[in-house]
């Protein structure tokens, strides 16, 4: 009878092994899996290169240029706007002087 039990024992254990070392697979499996998501999201941690948060920081500069580049091109459209409306100021006043130089002759 103490051979049964024995064996019933050992034959549990063994099923116990084989389920402790299957999850044990299974979590170095999530591991890994895991290491690969921090990797995309975080880029590689040894050489600095790639992840999302690296394409972020890329946009964000590529944002601020544009925008300074923005900024460029309404100064300049307002110094166009400027210079144009003096010119035609300027004009308009030598219209009006040569107007009334010539009304006074």
């Amino acid at each position: 009878m103490e051979t049964l039990f024995e064996e019933q024992v050992k034959s549990e254990l063994k099923s116990m092994d084989q389920r402790l070392y299957d999850m044990e697979e299974k979590i170095v499996s999530i591991d890994t899996k895991l290491t690969q998501v921090v990797d995309a999201i975080l880029g590689n941690p040894l050489t600095k290169t790639g992840g999302f948060v690296n394409d972020i920081d890329i946009l964000e500069d590529k944002i601020k240029e544009l925008e300074r580049k923005i900024e460029k091109q309404e100064e300049f459209k307002k110094r166009i706007t400027w210079t144009i409306a003096i010119i035609i100021g300027a004009a308009l006043v030598v219209q009006y002087i040569t107007a009334v130089y010539s009304n006074v002759k």
